[in-house]
């Protein structure tokens, strides 16, 4: 039997996505593997089904989109697509009013945005007094009519209407917090953000991609801190992992597509961050995790579980919790470990522990992140894809702090 648990009412998910179309709106997380046949059947099978999807590839986030192209239209007739076109709009093209390029647009029953630079997308896609384009508006009218619009790491990041992230690292955000405009000048580890957003298919939240993988947890906890205000669809933001989706139906509901990893949900409606410190301090901040099988309803606040997983309460593999001294995953850590923070969470959620305190690779100064078990609740099983234990949970708190010492 199915568990379907009630969210507590400060994530307030009915606010991350309001949709505004009839047709559907998937996100990946970049990293997307050839073999992951939930995403790409998922998107032919939406855009019409094999031997009928009309599948139009945008390709302007990359450096080099007319050769990223051909990858994406061998991928899509292998999974069934009718046709592949390319869709001519680069950085620099200045071709997206053009007639001919709009009715190309028009004329697709699902679009798929490739990888790169979220910037180039608003450059090619968006007026530059932030209207929309002819093949913008195009774009939305496929979305009206039913299809599909998906798109890979800065494909999927360029989606909302909240504040994009250009760029940045976790350790950088936390220690001197976003910073908005003049991302093409700034030093490319600090957290910088387009305060206008991205394309606005999907609205009230932040998204970004490439999460567990890189360490981008508090980065997106930083930017919502910073940049909230009393409407509660600012207070939100998803991050989802590598190759793995997360579909958007009409009637509201959002779905893990793919068993490699999952998404988070952060929402800071209840986060209170130290405006005296010089660097992040703030407690309060609830995180969810949802992972292969998990649909969650964004119009009523639930989430059902498959039939393979269950409360992981009394059912925990381990006594203690783990910590570590790299939680964020950071890139000068000559170890290179990845998804170090959902490793965290996870061992503390399959642990009797109720807590669990990791620290920050760089020391000047050292950031420590406790996690809380209390308010929240957790499933687990044993995925039916990969045989592995598999954790999802619900309203973990975060709280983020620092010290000035070299060790710790």
């Amino acid at each position: 039997m199915k568990l379907v648990h009630t969210l507590a009412v400060c994530l307030q998910l009915w606010a991350i996505i309001s949709t505004v179309h009839g047709g559907n709106v998937m996100l990946v997380g970049g990293g997307l593997t050839d073999e992951n046949a939930a995403v790409w059947s998922r998107f032919v099978e939406l855009a019409g089904g094999e031997g009928v999807a009309r599948v139009g590839v945008i390709t302007t986030a990359s450096k080099t989109p007319e050769d990223d192209y051909p990858y994406y239209q061998d991928m899509f007739m292998a999974y069934g697509a009718a046709s592949v076109e390319w869709i001519p709009i680069t950085q620099s093209s200045n071709n997206a009013n053009d007639a001919e390029v709009a009715d190309l647009v028009a004329s697709q029953t699902g679009l798929f945005f490739d990888g790169g630079d979220r910037l180039r997308i608003l450059a090619g896609w968006v007026n530059a007094d932030g209207s929309d384009t002819a093949s913008l508006s195009s774009l939305r009218g496929v979305l009206s009519a039913g299809g599909i619009v998906g798109g890979t790491s800065a494909g999927a990041g360029c989606q909302g209407t909240g504040p994009m992230i250009a760029y940045g690292l976790s350790y950088n955000a936390v220690d001197s917090g976003a910073h908005e405009g003049g991302c093409e000048t700034a030093n490319r580890d600090d957290l910088c953000y387009i305060e206008d957003g991205g394309l606005g298919l999907v609205r009230g939240y932040v998204v970004d991609t490439h999460f567990s993988q890189r360490g981008r947890e508090a980065r997106l906890i930083e930017l919502l801190l910073d940049t909230k205000t009393s409407d509660p669809s600012t207070q939100l933001g998803i991050g989802i992992d590598e190759d793995t989706g997360v579909l958007i139906a009409e009637d509201g509901t959002a779905e893990i597509l793919g068993s490699a990893g999952g998404a988070m949900v952060v929402s800071v409606a209840a986060a209170v961050k130290d405006p005296a410190a010089p660097h992040t301090r703030t407690a309060g901040v609830r995180v969810s995790y949802f992972t292969e099988g998990d649909v969650f309803n964004l119009y009523d606040d639930s989430v059902v579980y498959p039939s393979w997983k269950t409360p992981i309460a009394d059912n925990e593999l381990y006594v203690d919790a783990t910590s570590s001294n790299n939680i964020f995953s950071s890139p000068n850590n000559p170890t290179a470990e990845d998804g170090v923070f959902r490793d965290v969470a996870h061992r503390l959620w399959d642990s009797k522990a109720d807590s669990a305190t990791s620290y920050s690779y760089e020391t000047g100064p050292t950031f420590s992140v406790t996690m809380k078990k209390e308010g929240g609740t957790a499933v687990v099983g044993d995925s039916p894809t990969l045989s592995t234990r598999v954790v999802s949970y619900l309203n973990m708190e975060v709280d983020i702090d620092y010290t000035i010492l070299e060790e710790h």
